[in-house]
């Protein structure tokens, strides 16, 4: 009987740190990885996945995307911006978005379990990549269709135009959140330098490029204004330029949609 009491402890003594060192395993945000790295294959298909997704999104938001939004502010006479520059970038970065998607998504689900609790790199991506899928399309194919029946912009613009920019942004902050949450000591410093430096150029000409053409819409309605007279007729009245200025200072209709 006493035998028997000591095996009983022996076993127990060696079965608990077992059992603690299982239970901290599953418990730490890294689970899924540490247990992926069991099996070779499956780890190094893991960090294919998590690359691609990450180059992909970054070739998406921080250079197919922007160079899209500064293409209409190109000063690109006899060309059809819209139609042979921007929708073409635009639909080649929608695919490339939608297919490291379905990747980050296999990725927080599959692999790393980020949706218990959801993290924030994921919540914003979702959010761009949906609205991006909603909202743009259908709104540049609208307007488009506006344009050519009126000549003129219309709310669709405005709404591609914002949205947009906003969620050019947000891809931007989330890129950053990206690296938060791999860490920024597993990945290249190169890598995340060469993602910023690409950034902060195409962002700074773009933002450059809206500046210049925001200026020079505020003084082409300047110059507009007052190119109109007060003029007596049985009280005060304004007078609008005369038929030739108009047509001479009302530029040629070609698409466009400031992004």
């Amino acid at each position: 009987m006493k035998a028997f009491s000591l095996v009983a402890t022996a076993l127990c003594a060696m079965t608990v740190p077992v059992l603690g060192a299982m239970v901290e395993s599953e418990t730490s945000p890294d689970a899924q990885v540490d247990k992926r790295a069991f099996f070779d294959d499956s780890y190094k298909i893991f960090i294919r996945k998590r690359n691609a997704h990450a180059c992909m999104m970054s070739i998406v938001f921080i250079v197919l995307f922007p160079l899209a939004a500064i293409s209409l502010h190109l000063p690109l006479k006899g060309v059809r911006v819209v139609t042979r520059i921007h929708a073409p970038i635009q639909i080649l970065g929608l695919a490339m978005m939608i297919g490291a998607m379905g990747l980050g998504i296999d990725i927080a689900k599959n692999d790393l379990n980020y949706f218990s609790p959801v993290k924030a790199h994921v919540v914003v991506g979702l959010l761009v990549t949906s609205t991006i899928i909603v909202i743009q399309p259908a709104m540049g194919i609208l307007q488009h269709l506006h344009f050519k029946r009126t000549g003129k912009k219309s709310i669709f613009a405005y709404v591609h135009r914002w949205v947009g920019r906003v969620m050019i942004c947000l891809g931007w902050i989330n890129s950053g959140l990206g690296f938060q949450i791999v860490g920024t000591h597993l990945i290249p410093t190169h890598s995340w330098v060469r993602n910023f430096l690409l950034m902060g150029i195409l962002g700074g000409i773009w933002f450059l490029l809206m500046g210049v053409d925001g200026f020079r819409s505020h003084m082409a309605k300047k110059d507009k204004l007052s190119s109109y007279r007060v003029v007596w007729d049985k009280g005060p009245r304004l007078r609008a330029p005369m038929q030739g200025q108009d047509h001479a200072m009302e530029p040629s209709k070609v698409e466009t949609s400031s992004s």
